[in-house]
């Protein structure tokens, strides 16, 4: 048996410790990060709108409904909104990969309805925010929805 001095075992010590902190920083390193948005800060900025925009929409007679088929996801506006101009956009936020997000403008029919092919969705959990203005008044409305 090799008989260590209580200096060899230290430095061994150490040595093992500097190792082991490397091998965690490299890991770390490769970990993939996704921001909630590139430009978080801004938006933080204007959060006071977002909330102004959801208390809008809160106080409509009817909520915004939808429906996932086998080949659209079906939006169905308030009746209020029928034959005015709306502009505004739908983001499907993916929380857990931004590469799968994915956005399109408001374009509603005669009945206040859009239907969003569901081929440009991937299976999974998204974050549908629309923002909207009718009438010089915005409306913000979010809800989590589970593509099949």
């Amino acid at each position: 048996m090799i008989k260590t001095g209580w200096g060899t075992r230290i430095a061994i010590l150490y040595i093992g410790f500097v190792l082991l902190m490397g091998l965690m920083v490299a890991l770390c390193m490769q970990q993939k990060e996704d921001l909630v948005s590139e430009d978080y800060y801004e938006k933080e900025l204007v959060f006071q709108d977002r909330i102004s925009e959801t208390k809008n929409a809160d106080a409509l007679p009817e909520r915004i409904t939808h429906q996932i088929t086998d080949k659209n996801i079906e939006l169905n506006f308030p009746s209020v909104f029928k034959g005015k101009n709306i502009s505004g956009e739908i983001i499907f936020f993916r929380p857990s990969d931004a590469s799968k997000d994915y956005k399109t403008s408001i374009q509603l029919d005669a009945n206040t309805r859009q239907l969003i092919p569901v081929n440009n969705l991937s299976k999974g959990m998204y974050k549908m925010q629309i923002s909207w203005k009718a009438s010089d008044t915005a409306y913000y409305n979010e809800e989590t929805i589970v593509m099949p």
